[in-house]
């Protein structure tokens, strides 16, 4: 804040706590609900009661508690908000691809790869193609958190896929 030159003159929001038990037995009745087995990912925003619109948790920052079923990738997509990937739990085999643009088929070209190990944390460049995949025999769990909701507020998200 100092570096900005900005003071906080009123708090924009109360702290939210996302206790395990409850986020898990959520996620649980997505990943349950029939149309599950059509998404590449289950998942669950982690809202703040204050922002019922954009369901972010913060005015500015989004977040959702999310698990790539075993054998299953993510399609591609990108969005211009920065994206900071938590690894919550994972098997070898599961990673991400990352690349600047897709290929005639939808692929993205040249991609990097980012192997994922339980408590990493890596970050996806707005702009970026992005896919998730996990090759393993086990669930992964992961928490994006976003500045999706500065994003979506400015009308820049862009959210696209392949």
């Amino acid at each position: 804040m100092l570096y900005f030159g900005a003071t906080v003159d009123r708090a924009r929001f109360r702290p939210t706590l996302y206790p395990a038990e409850r986020a898990n037995r959520e996620l649980a009745l997505v990943a349950n609900d029939p149309s599950a087995a059509e998404r590449s990912r289950v998942s669950v925003l982690l809202a703040n009661s204050e922002f019922p619109l954009t369901r972010t948790v913060t005015h500015v920052l989004w977040a959702m508690y999310g698990m790539i079923g075993a054998g299953t990738a993510q399609k591609p997509h990108r969005h211009q908000s920065i994206a900071l990937d938590f690894i919550v739990s994972c098997e070898p085999g599961c990673y991400s691809l990352l690349g600047q643009r897709l290929d005639d088929e939808g692929r993205i070209a040249a991609p990097t790869r980012v192997d994922w190990h339980s408590g990493c944390v890596f970050i996806t460049p707005p702009g970026y193609w992005h896919a998730h995949v996990n090759e393993s025999g086990r669930e992964a769990r992961l928490i994006p958190i976003q500045d999706a909701g500065l994003q979506t507020y400015l009308r820049t998200l862009d959210i696209r896929f392949s």
